[in-house]
């Protein structure tokens, strides 16, 4: 004799939000957005000098920002630095931000 279904077993009744949530956990696409949102506010935060960088990844509030040299990392950490930060946060869009990490790479897209 099949025992009577609980709430959690019938269909429909998970909520959509918390359905959409999990399933873009799953496959990748929530870290996608936030890579994304993460992206477009640093062009905004950082005008002209982002022409020079690319944003490799954003996690837990920390931006990890690829620059082309050693100068412009040094630049961009000792000078730029709070104005960035600043930046980020007047822009009502952009995902929290806790911290600004700057490594040399090739900055290219």
């Amino acid at each position: 004799m099949r025992s009577p279904a609980r709430k959690s077993d019938r269909g429909g009744t998970a909520r959509l939000g918390d359905v959409l949530s999990t399933l873009l956990q799953k496959r990748g696409y929530a870290q996608t957005l936030a890579l994304d949102e993460a992206r477009t506010a640093w062009a905004s935060a950082a005008g002209d000098p982002a022409a020079g960088t690319r944003v490799v990844s954003f996690r837990d509030g920390v931006l990890t920002v690829e620059v082309a040299s050693a100068a412009e990392r040094y630049e961009l950490e000792a000078f730029r630095r709070d104005e960035l930060v600043a930046g980020w946060r007047r822009n009502p869009a952009s995902p929290p931000l806790r911290k600004i990490v700057f490594k040399v790479g090739s900055s290219r897209p």
